[in-house]
């Protein structure tokens, strides 16, 4: 089971035996086709690489970043479908210079995708004798609860779908978690912590915790750990990338990277140079199967590095180390 997120991967790629040569040979293609769309489709990436011709990483690695304040501006330029093909709108909030807000385009397709690395990533951590509860924006279709829910009920888990925690609900929420016997709950940290201190003797039957949407804290961490004796498994991701990046399998060391879908760099965030695996950088990504918005060396302003040594579960996905607080470097949030 450990290794599920590989098996996932070689039967997308339709081959038996799974090799980094195969995922980073697929990797370019997509990115080649990534780039191509994006420069017929879109007027801002056909300004910024229409003498771009991608044959080999090294082109690639010549190719400009992008950047949030890149979406702030010309967010509508980056959109490579009409209106009618897009199904959900995310607007965040922004704290930077510009002041206006960001806007995240998806096709249904775009969508699929995310529910698809939901429903087999969250196979790591559970299964269908678990009672799953959301603590995440729920309300409208296509949120990230939304999504997540689609993706646990296809392997037939049960879920209750509660949303965001507004400070003044923990003893329902806490009430729900012991009535339903409610066995994984995915969460931010600071939420989730909030309610472990709250839960004093109530038997709640917490296996798993899934933390998610904002830095995790060692103090947090075990706070939730002393609470309920679970196990706590972590994910990264962020609107631009789908939602959904990397999480953690069961020996609960760094993030595997769902690579079909994002190929991501670790970069000097001074001299934009790619750094050599194992070095803390800032993380740089490309979609490369977004139709809707696609993103081509988009700067996260996230800090994390490669994991070098391989993970005992004997996945060969690569994994980044534990990411460094979003929250404390840009600032903004989803409007749901």
């Amino acid at each position: 089971m450990e290794k599920y997120l590989d098996i996932w991967t070689a039967s997308k790629l339709g081959v038996e035996a799974l090799s980094r040569e195969t995922i980073e040979n697929y990797q370019l293609e997509k990115i080649k086709e990534t780039v191509n769309w994006a420069v017929n489709h879109s007027p801002f990436y056909k300004e910024l690489y229409q003498d771009a011709d991608v044959r080999s990483w090294e082109d690639f690695r010549r190719l400009a970043f992008t950047s949030p304040a890149d979406v702030c501006e010309r967010g509508m330029d980056m959109v490579c479908v009409g209106q009618s093909q897009i199904s959900r709108i995310v607007t965040m909030e922004t704290s930077g210079t510009t002041g206006l807000p960001k806007r995240i385009f998806f096709t249904e397709e775009d969508q699929e995708l995310t529910i698809d690395f939901f429903h087999n990533g969250m196979q790591l951590l559970t299964d269908a004798s678990d009672t799953v509860m959301i603590l995440m924006p729920c309300r409208r279709p296509g949120s990230i609860g939304d999504l997540l829910r689609k993706g646990l009920e296809r392997f037939n888990v049960r879920t209750i779908a509660y949303g965001l925690p507004d400070g003044t609900d923990d003893e329902k929420i806490l009430e729900i978690m012991e009535k339903e016997r409610v066995t994984c709950t995915v969460a931010l940290a600071t939420q989730l912590a909030a309610l472990a201190k709250k839960a004093d003797t109530r038997r709640i039957p917490m296996r798993t915790v899934l933390l998610s949407a904002e830095y995790v804290s060692e103090e947090n961490k075990k706070v939730i750990e002393e609470a309920w004796g679970c196990r706590i498994f972590e994910h990264y991701g962020m609107t631009e990338m789908g939602l959904g990046c990397a999480v953690s399998c069961p020996q609960l060391c760094g993030y595997h990277i769902r690579e079909l879908d994002l190929y991501l760099e670790i970069i000097d965030p001074v001299t934009g140079q790619v750094l050599p695996d194992g070095e803390e950088g800032e993380i740089v990504f490309t979609t490369l199967t977004r139709k809707g918005m696609p993103f081509i060396r988009y700067r996260t302003g996230d800090w994390s590095s490669f994991l070098t040594e391989p993970c005992k579960c004997g996945s060969i996905l690569k994994r980044i180390s534990r990411v460094g607080d979003r929250g404390m470097k840009k600032g903004g949030r989803e409007v749901e």
